[in-house]
């Protein structure tokens, strides 16, 4: 199952109650939920949902522990907020504790170049039974990058009778987080990758001539685009008329759509792709996740 909808689950978007308790279903239900699909930010990115976050927040309009009202606001830029929260990820995270948000970039040019994706995904195989193992959630080892206001004290808040019967005292129960699930591992009905196309040239489309989707990048392995005939029940992730001239022939070791070179769409993948991105050695990678973001637009200052 994917769920989809238009404005993406932050802090600064969401009320504090409303993005916990999404948290929460997202990650105790990972082995059902393939991923997280959104729009509204105009900005083609990524971000991760965490156990982090799983905490208990002040009711709106109350005051914090510190006396200050609670905020969700977002200082400082997209761009440089991804950059801090993937630098932030631990060297080995505990893949039950994350989820994946991704957020696209419009189908009309508002402010940037409009496009669209296409997917593909794992069709062999038979999978793996959920074993029904329960994970519960481990003490998290930083703090989450968006600025949310202050927490509330949990051992407090559930001896209390307005929490202590509440979803917010009953966050740590186990949740369906197998490590054999598609959405971790690369079996049947994984998301494998996906094409994004977008129009270079909008002003050139009029009433006669409509515009032109163009190859923006993709997210595969550039080998991956041409499977070997011994690969049983393998088919082309993207059909060859779709590509440009440069990818219709295999043999390619490398190629600039595609720079990311992603195995899968599968959690550990995209937290993987995160750590690259923010790599100092890996800088031309930071800069086509900076320009595939904004679509040839205004962007954000380093």
């Amino acid at each position: 199952m994917w769920i989809s909808g238009h404005v993406p689950p932050t802090p600064g978007n969401y009320f504090p109650e409303c993005y916990v308790r999404y948290v929460e279903l997202a990650l105790r239900f990972q082995d059902t939920i393939l991923g997280h699909l959104y729009g509204h930010m105009n900005a083609d990115h990524f971000f991760f949902l965490e156990s982090g976050d799983l905490k208990i927040y002040p009711e709106a309009g109350s005051k914090g522990d510190n006396g200050e009202v609670p905020t969700t606001a977002n200082e400082g830029g997209l761009y440089r907020t991804l950059l801090e929260e993937f630098s932030a990820l631990p060297k080995s995270p505990k893949m039950a504790n994350y989820a994946v948000v991704n957020v696209a970039l419009s189908v009309v040019p508002n402010p940037y170049l409009p496009g669209f994706r296409i997917f593909s995904y794992n069709i062999t195989g038979t999978g793996v039974v959920n074993s029904g193992n329960g994970y519960r959630l481990a003490k998290p080892k930083r703090k989450h990058g968006h600025p949310k206001g202050d927490e509330g004290n949990k051992t407090v808040h559930c001896k209390t009778d307005k929490y202590r019967d509440t979803w917010r005292c009953h966050l740590n129960r186990p949740w369906f987080s197998d490590p054999d699930s598609p959405s971790r591992s690369n079996r049947q009905w994984s998301p494998l990758g996906y094409a994004q196309y977008y129009i270079p040239d909008l002003g050139k489309g009029n009433e006669t001539h409509p515009p032109t989707f163009e190859l923006e990048y993709l997210t595969y392995k550039v080998e991956s685009l041409h499977p070997n005939d011994t690969e049983q029940e393998f088919v082309y992730p993207v059909p060859l008329r779709h590509l440009p001239e440069s990818l219709r022939e295999p043999g390619m070791e490398k190629s600039k759509y595609c720079p990311y070179g992603m195995d899968d769409l599968t959690i550990p993948s995209w937290i993987r792709l995160a750590r690259k991105v923010v790599d100092e050695k890996r800088l031309q990678l930071r800069k086509k996740f900076r320009q595939y973001m904004f679509v040839s637009g205004p962007k954000e200052s380093e």
